[in-house]
Parts: structure tokens; sequence; C-alpha cells
């Protein structure tokens, strides 16, 4: 009986990972060398880099059809919170959906028009993060990959 649980307790953590992880060989897994950030999506989805920016925090791709991913990290300001951050965004986005704990937080909703969704993870003195945009007419195309990718985002602390 107990081997029996542990079975089925490994097979539901194998799926889970399993799940989260990158789902085939052309994915990008993308990491960051200044912060260490990573996070995977799949090559079809964002065929185009963006510019890097100067400040080395991270980098952005694009799809043909106006979607964009963007993989970063940030020092993380004194004293802020992940419910910090899902207000800040309540402040100057149309939000629809946000949830937060004590170490990440989760916001989407609409910016200029598209839809967004974005995830944080606070480590340490960095937040680490991975933003989704797309127009709405994408929605189906992009819904779907939106969890699959932003549960691939991971970074070191660095106190």
């Amino acid at each position: 009986m107990r081997l029996e649980r542990l079975s089925v307790a490994a097979l539901a953590l194998a799926a889970a990972l399993t799940s989260a992880a990158p789902a085939n060989a052309d994915d990008v897994t993308y990491r960051n060398e200044r912060f260490g950030t990573t996070a995977s999506f799949p090559a079809e989805a964002f065929p185009n880099q963006l510019p890097a920016p100067t400040n080395g925090d991270g980098l952005g791709w694009s799809s043909p059809e106006g979607a964009e991913i963007f993989i970063y990290a940030r020092p993380r300001e004194p004293g802020e919170t992940p419910q910090a951050v899902v207000g800040q965004r309540a402040d100057t986005d149309e939000v629809t959906y946000d949830r937060s704990g004590k170490r990440w937080a989760v916001v989407s909703g609409y910016r200029d028009g598209r839809i967004f969704y974005e995830r944080y993870i606070f480590r340490g003195d960095l937040v680490h993060s991975v933003s989704i945009r797309y127009p709405e007419s994408e929605r189906e195309t992009y819904d779907k990959l939106v969890g699959p990718i932003t549960m691939t985002l991971d970074g070191p602390a660095r106190d």
C-alpha cells in the first residue's frame, strides 16, 4: 500500500515537472549572463530576437503577428514585495488577473490594446521576470503558451 502511494506521488510529480519543462528541441532557453535569469519558450512562437538593451538586464523576442516576450531581471527595490508589483501594474494597466505569494507574483490584463501576462520571482535582492504580450486576435495561439513558458522562469539570489 505504501509503495503504491509513493508510485502515485512520483507519477504526479513527474507529470507536473514535465508539463512545466520545455516541450521539444526547438525551444529557446535564454540565460542572462548578468543576473542568471533563465526561461524557455518555443522558437517558432517568438522567432525574432529584439535588440539587446545596453544595461544587459535581459532580452526580448517578437513574432510577425505582433507577440513579444521579454526575459529579464532587475535589482529589487528596498522593501519591495510581490503585492507591490501587482499594485503597480494595476495603477498603469487594466488588470484582469493577479495572484501573489511570499516570493512570487503573476499579473495579467490589457496594456495598449494588447494582452499581457507577467510572472515575477523574488530571489534575494533580485526580481526575475518573464513578460509576454500579444494582440487579442492571437489569443488562441498565445494563451496556451503562457503557463508553460512562465513556469520555466528561474534565477538565483544575489544577496
